[in-house]
């Protein structure tokens, strides 16, 4: 798992050096994932347990049920990187989704799949329009929350809620997410609730 796709080292993760090491020992094909994560390929089996050893040295966790909620989140570089960005995404997006996991735990969904999608502008290059939730920049700290897309990025959402303050994103959503707990069809991801259920309904 890459948060956002930025590899780098920091005192809790030394990523890059870890992928480093893990590319000069075994050699390992690496490939690129839509979802900004890296996939070592092309490694025997009897090395599995070496390598997964020395990724977790570096900090690198390898088991996806320990990453929680930002398995399936992602952002946009944002500012202060891109020309046209109007509001922050990769800086803030770890925030918003801790606070998201957080409600999700209380309400004992943590371990749901769902897709959380942030940019820092309308051009959508994170694919905000396509998530189960998309946060969607409009000018400093306010943004307009998308719900109802699909989790094969088949179906665009639809917007939920507009001008909503950074801080509040999260408390925006909670409503949604104890209805989705208690009137889901069984297994039915949060986007789809949200599209069968209809947006108007949602939002009264």
């Amino acid at each position: 798992h890459v948060e956002n796709g930025r590899i780098r080292d920091t005192e809790q993760l030394r990523l890059k050096s870890g992928l480093k090491q893990a590319l000069e020992r075994f050699g390992a094909g690496v490939r690129l994932t839509p979802q900004q994560n890296i996939l070592l390929c092309d490694i025997p089996n009897e090395q599995r347990t070496e390598l997964e050893t020395l990724l977790h040295e570096n900090g690198i966790k390898t088991d996806p049920e320990t990453l929680g909620t930002s398995q399936f989140a992602m952002a946009c570089p944002a500012l202060p990187t891109c020309g046209q960005a109007v509001a922050e995404a990769e800086r803030v997006h770890p925030d918003v989704v801790g606070q998201i996991e957080s409600y999700l735990r209380e309400l004992g969904m943590e371990k749901e799949r769902i897709s959380i999608r942030m940019t820092g502008c309308p051009n959508g290059c994170a694919r905000p329009y396509m998530g189960d939730i998309g946060f969607v920049g409009r000018t400093k700290d306010i943004y307009n929350i998308y719900v109802g897309g699909d989790w094969q990025n088949t179906r665009l959402n639809t917007l939920y809620a507009s001008s909503i303050h950074l801080g509040k994103l999260a408390s925006t959503l909670y409503p949604l997410f104890d209805l989705w707990k208690n009137e889901r069809e069984n297994g039915e991801y949060f986007g789809d609730y949200c599209q069968r259920i209809g947006i108007e309904a949602l939002q009264t």
